[in-house]
């Protein structure tokens, strides 16, 4: 999630402020809110589909995810919008950094391997009557 658009968005805006309405600052605003929802929606489909399984990847993420919140949380107490984003962010934060669905995954490999193992291991057994 690069701050660097964020911070592009903000500055070509930034002209336009000087003399604008209430309406377009609401309008730039919101358009940040929808990237930073839009961001946060696609790291949890990541997440979901699996394909954030590397936990070095996984906390990069999150310190990314941590910068957002620390950028919107001046507005939580006026927004009931970033409020939500936030909270949400945190949670997404904290199911990123858990280690459980990480070790369970790691575990039924390991159980495979192990299954696939026995298996090669019976079929290179001897049957009765004959020899290695």
């Amino acid at each position: 999630m690069p701050n660097s658009y964020v911070m592009e968005l903000m500055s070509q805006r930034k002209k336009q402020i000087k003399g604008a309405t209430m309406n377009d600052n609401d309008a730039i605003y919101s358009d940040v809110l929808n990237y930073f929802a839009a961001e946060f929606d696609a790291l949890e489909e990541r997440l979901k589909t699996g394909a954030l399984d590397d936990y070095r990847e996984r906390v990069l993420v999150s310190r990314k995810i941590g910068e957002a919140v620390n950028l919107l949380s001046p507005y939580v107490r006026s927004d009931p919008r970033a409020r939500h984003l936030v909270r949400n962010a945190e949670a997404l934060k904290k199911e990123l950094l858990s280690v459980r669905e990480l070790m369970v995954k790691q575990m039924l490999q390991q159980k495979e391997q192990q299954s696939l193992l026995r298996s090669i291991i019976e079929r290179k057994k001897p049957g009765v009557g004959e020899t290695l």
